[in-house]
């Protein structure tokens, strides 16, 4: 009976190995911060942004390479979610996290651009802007198809 259990263990752990082993997603996690300064009455405030990246793609081969042993993979879109936070010292009320999601094409690029009320996210020549105070604002609509925002004070 206990060779039995024993047994019943290894293949188990040995399937869920092999489960395990055979997933096609490539997972990508980042972090970065930089520090801007926007105006508030004639003032200059400055703030940081931390950026927290988590992109997923699938993982395909190229059929040239089947067969082959050592096979190059093509690019495929991903999945991109960023957790933006936006962090403060002078003011807590500014304090933000921002979630904006989107699929990548590999030739897209991330930039952040401060502005004088807030600051802006360019993806690709799309355009979202932060504003301090008041909270997101696309800048051309159709934009707005592109990306998928959420804006909270807490996680």
């Amino acid at each position: 009976m206990r060779i039995i259990k024993i047994i019943t263990v290894v293949v188990l752990l040995l399937t869920f190995t092999d489960t395990i082993a055979q997933s096609n997603v490539d997972v990508l996690k980042t972090r970065t911060t930089k520090t801007f300064e926007f105006e508030k009455n004639g003032k200059k405030i400055p703030y940081r942004i931390t950026v927290y990246k988590t992109s997923n793609s699938k993982v395909e081969l190229k059929e040239e390479d089947k067969n082959k042993i050592n096979q190059n993979t093509k690019a495929t879109p991903e999945q991109v979610t960023k957790l933006i936070y936006i962090d403060n010292d002078m003011y807590s009320d500014y304090d933000k996290y921002i979630v904006l999601s989107y699929t990548k094409d590999a030739k897209d690029s991330f930039e952040l651009k401060p502005t004088k009320k807030g600051f802006s996210v360019i993806v690709d020549n799309k355009n979202v802007e932060y504003i301090f105070g008041e909270g997101v604002y696309f800048v051309n609509n159709d934009d707005k198809d592109f990306f998928f925002v959420e804006e909270f004070d807490s996680i």
